[in-house]
């Protein structure tokens, strides 16, 4: 999740071509229709700004090449490279599944039941995502989100059985 009430879609990879068009890299974890996207929000400065699309096109699931209304030139798209891309929450179809962003706050296990620690921030580096845990003598830690990982997400009691590889958390100690 990004700021309360929206969600992170992808971020601006870099410029396209001369006349304000942006090379978009969007994340798959999130399920919406992005043929119905008219806006979405760009996190400048830590607060989401309204962009109208006036052409979106796309090149495989995950890259996109999108026109932005009032983006005409090199110079004003160069202003938005690496610029997170929002959209409300509402504007998502959620089903029952679990994305790792929601698991923030959730206590981690390990397999044999023991407290690993508890999630407090969650952080999609290109091909990697981590967990970042406090463990329970109050040290920070980072592990792999990865759902390969995951035994049990039990959303009611707020807890995640995870398999971490043995001496992992020491190693990160």
């Amino acid at each position: 999740m990004g700021d309360a009430g929206f969600v992170e879609i992808g971020y601006i990879q870099r410029t396209h071509g001369i006349n304000g068009e942006l090379a978009v890299s969007l994340n798959s974890s999130v399920e919406f229709n992005p043929e119905e996207l008219e806006s979405v929000f760009l996190e400048i400065e830590g607060i989401p700004v309204p962009f109208f699309i006036t052409r979106i096109r796309f090149q495989n699931p995950e890259k996109a090449i999108v026109k932005f209304d009032d983006v005409d030139s090199i110079d004003q798209a160069q202003e938005l490279y690496g610029v997170k891309m929002l959209i409300p929450s509402t504007a998502i179809e959620l089903e029952d599944e679990v994305y790792l962003s929601d698991l923030v706050g959730y206590k981690v296990l390990n397999t044999d039941k023991s407290e690993v620690g508890v999630i407090v921030d969650y952080t999609e580096y290109s091909m990697n995502a981590t967990f970042e845990l406090v463990t329970p003598d109050g040290k920070h830690v980072l592990i792999p989100a990865a759902d390969e990982l995951i035994v049990e997400v039990d959303t009611s009691a707020k807890l995640l059985e995870m398999e971490l590889p043995e001496g992992l958390i020491d190693l990160n100690l």
